[in-house]
């Protein structure tokens, strides 16, 4: 099995949709090249975007050129195969959950880097991994409004969003202005804050960072730890913090399981009506969403 990533940084990449998935494209043969082969058996694509019907993109303010294109439907008329598509969030969650983390009770992913996905895993009657992604639930938690009166401008549109405080372009602006220490209090506030809101909703026992910030940053998973307690209802069980397994590969190791669990490959007759199926086959990973602005 191998996989391909375009290996250019995210900041470098115009924000086109066609010149995107000339990447990707160029990417993935080179990745068949490398192995002998024609075309993948089994494609993931990990977008931090929101889908609509027909896997349109409905919203991506990192990529708006994307909003409205079928990115599944595009790489399938060129692989003759159908991508699955999964949160980015939702696939590093899987991963997580799959590694050795306590299930039982519930696990909350936040992947923090460019922006702040999130996924949850509803508790189970053991500690056993989930068998797919989809059992786990995506999560907007970098669009959780920690700060509504005061808070600044998030790239989605609303004001005090977790990801205007604690993704790293955040950190980096506040750093700047205020120097790193009261950055990064700022942000574990901001995550402790979203976490203690989320808890009352949603069941866990245990938070996973993730991401290029949060898997990097262990002075934020403890100040995250420190300030839980004064954020979340007296009496409450507190989830432990723990940081990510796969680090910032995060989405790229549970395509990866993705692509194993998908099972025997279908040979569609179009690659449109594969595409609209979501069917897949198994042998060849591509993961795009890494590094790349979240919704």
């Amino acid at each position: 099995m191998s996989y391909a990533s375009s290996g250019t940084p995210a900041a470098a990449r115009a924000p086109d949709f066609d010149d995107d998935i000339e990447r990707l494209d160029a990417a993935a043969r080179r990745a068949l090249r490398a192995v002998g082969a024609t075309r993948p058996r089994t494609a993931v694509l990990a977008l931090p975007a929101t889908l609509g019907a027909e896997g349109r993109v409905s919203r991506w303010p990192g990529r708006p050129s994307w909003r409205g294109r079928r990115p599944a439907a595009e790489l399938a008329a060129r692989w003759n195969t159908a991508p699955l598509v999964r949160d980015d969030a939702l696939l590093a969650g899987y991963a997580e959950a799959r590694s050795g983390h306590r299930t039982r009770a519930g696990l909350l992913y936040l992947g923090i880097g460019t922006g702040v996905g999130g996924a949850w895993l509803p508790p189970r009657p053991a500690d056993t991994p989930p068998e797919g992604p989809d059992e786990l639930r995506p999560c907007e938690a970098g669009h959780l409004v920690v700060r509504p009166d005061d808070g600044p401008l998030c790239d989605c549109g609303q004001y005090g969003c977790l990801q205007a405080y604690a993704s790293g372009p955040a950190l980096l602006r506040a750093a700047e202005a205020r120097g790193e220490a009261a950055a990064l209090a700022e942000a574990a506030d901001a995550c402790a804050l979203a976490v203690a809101a989320i808890g009352e909703l949603l069941p866990f026992a245990t938070i996973v960072l993730g991401g290029g910030v949060g898997a990097t940053r262990a002075d934020l998973a403890a100040a995250l730890s420190a300030r839980l307690p004064r954020r979340t209802r007296r009496g409450s069980t507190l989830p432990e913090v723990v940081p990510a397994v796969h680090g910032t590969a995060g989405s790229l190791a549970g395509a990866l399981l993705l692509a194993l669990h998908a099972g025997p490959p279908e040979h569609p007759s179009a690659p449109d009506a594969a595409a609209r199926r979501g069917g897949a086959d198994t042998a060849r990973t591509l993961e795009t969403a890494e590094g790349d602005p979240r919704t």
